[in-house]
């Protein structure tokens, strides 16, 4: 990194002091014109690139290996950081370079802890106890088989996974029933892989223990009933 760095500023540095020793830079300058303006805003862009990214790296934010997402839209694991941009590889495999410049809004996947949030929602026929207790049971299953995963401090777990309780009673318009949630701190690096395996916990219980999943619901309007009475009386006539 430090090499980098010192790459660019020699490298500038050199051009600088070469242009000036064979070409009158003020004369340049004055006679550039468009093409003056438009080398300026180039200057100025790369120039706004090395202090954001001199900036980043003081206050290291993140480093090679951390799993991040850019501006909300894209997202993989750091492979290089430069003074000018960032390398990441996305889960496709492709390789994204971005500008420090482009860079607005950075989430940081490494950093600390992260709690895995798992809502599902259960028929209203189910008993509430009943699905309680499950959930209880898988959070359990989950903090045996995951521990590896879970998020410590001196060798403690500081928020195993638990039941948090019933959410909402009607979550959506797309189903009806309960819903239920369970969290858990986890690693960071473990997050995607840790909150796969906890939906499969689920599911298994769930699948064992025939749990009814909710009812679609079904959105009927006055309107298309009526089109439809319509068409019917039509053909019968």
């Amino acid at each position: 990194m430090i090499r980098s760095i010192f790459r660019y500023i020699i490298i500038i540095s050199l051009i600088i002091y070469l242009i000036s020793q064979f070409v009158d830079i003020k004369s340049i300058i004055a006679g550039a014109g468009i093409a003056g303006v438009v080398i300026g805003f180039a200057a100025q862009q790369m120039l706004k690139d090395v202090i954001l990214g001199f900036a980043r790296l003081a206050d290291k934010e993140f480093r090679v290996g951390d799993f991040v997402t850019f501006n909300g839209t894209n997202s993989g694991t750091i492979e290089e950081i430069s003074i000018r941009f960032m390398q990441i590889r996305e889960w496709s495999g492709k390789l994204l370079t971005i500008p420090h410049g482009e860079i607005r809004t950075i989430q940081n996947f490494n950093k600390g802890w992260m709690r895995v949030i798992e809502r599902i929602t259960v028929s209203y026929q189910e008993d509430p106890t009943r699905v309680k207790e499950l959930l209880e049971e898988v959070c359990v299953n989950c903090n045996e088989k995951l521990a590896p995963s879970l998020y410590k401090v001196e060798d403690e777990a500081v928020e195993p996974f638990k039941y948090v309780g019933v959410t909402d009673l009607n979550p959506n318009l797309k189903y009806v029933g309960y819903e239920f949630c369970i969290t858990g701190l986890i690693k960071p690096e473990d997050y995607f892989e840790t909150s796969r395996q906890v939906r499969f916990e689920l599911m298994s219980m769930f699948h064992k223990n025939q749990v009814q999943m909710p009812a679609a619901n079904m959105l009927v309007t006055t309107e298309s009933l009526q089109h439809r009475q319509g068409g019917q009386s039509l053909s019968d006539s």
